[in-house]
């Protein structure tokens, strides 16, 4: 079972552009970090991300969507499903780019 994302959490693009984390919900927490749930993370911005502007290519800037299996099927937080550390995502780069968790920003709960 993988640990569930918290606002502690370090997610970056593809290029290594840095996801911000803003949960939701503030009431449910782990080690002083708020659970993230879905959709959270639909629209974040991203900063720092290493693709050049060009005609053909532009960095990751916004995160599109999470993809499916990135929430947990059985755990929620206020009716919504919470993120897991095998969060799968797309961004808005051209080409578009991906999502990876470096650090789920806990390490006690798993669902």
């Amino acid at each position: 079972m993988p640990p569930v994302l918290t606002s502690n959490a370090s997610i970056t693009c593809v290029h290594g552009g840095r996801v911000a984390v803003r949960p939701g919900q503030q009431s449910v927490t782990i080690d002083g970090g708020a659970i993230m749930c879905d959709p959270d993370l639909s629209g974040a911005t991203i900063a720092g991300c290493s693709v050049p502007s060009t005609t053909t290519s532009k960095p990751c800037m916004t995160v599109v969507s999470t993809l499916p299996g990135s929430s947990s099927q059985k755990v929620t937080v206020g009716g919504r499903p919470v993120l897991l550390s095998t969060l799968q995502g797309i961004t808005d780069g051209v080409p578009p780019g991906t999502l990876i968790v470096q650090d789920a920003g806990q390490t006690r709960v798993q669902a």
